[in-house]
């Protein structure tokens, strides 16, 4: 079984009663209303252009520089960072909070960005 990082979130912004959400390298899923929804990060990336060809190339295993899914900004107190990223409708998730002694690796907004980055994906930094 597939293994992501599961997060309660401190709101969400974009969709009705997200209880959860689970990010994967190339994907996030949110539970809204009951129901699992699945945003590939690969439909939602910023391609470089011809997006076309570089779309393939990546199918072939092969790009040549991480594509932002998103903007991001972590200036904030912990419940307050997001992601907020390029979907339709426009989903911005913020994180959980936690004590204020929690180092920024071990933020939760830093594991997702982790993981993000095993997948070639990336967010605009807005901090």
């Amino acid at each position: 079984m597939e293994q992501g990082l599961r997060l309660v979130l401190s709101r969400v912004e974009g969709l009705p009663e997200v209880t959860e959400v689970v990010v994967f390298p190339d994907r996030v899923e949110l539970c809204s209303a009951g129901e699992w929804l699945s945003f590939p990060f690969a439909e939602m990336a910023e391609w470089p252009r011809p997006a076309w060809f570089w779309r393939l190339v990546s199918r072939l295993g092969r790009r040549r520089r991480l594509l932002a899914v998103g903007e991001r900004d972590w200036f904030h107190p912990s419940a307050d960072r997001f992601f907020r990223f390029f979907t339709s409708p426009r989903v911005v998730v913020y994180m959980p909070d936690e004590p204020a002694e929690t180092s920024y690796g071990d933020s939760w907004f830093r594991r997702v960005q982790v993981v993000m980055l095993q997948g070639g994906f990336n967010t605009w930094d807005l901090g």
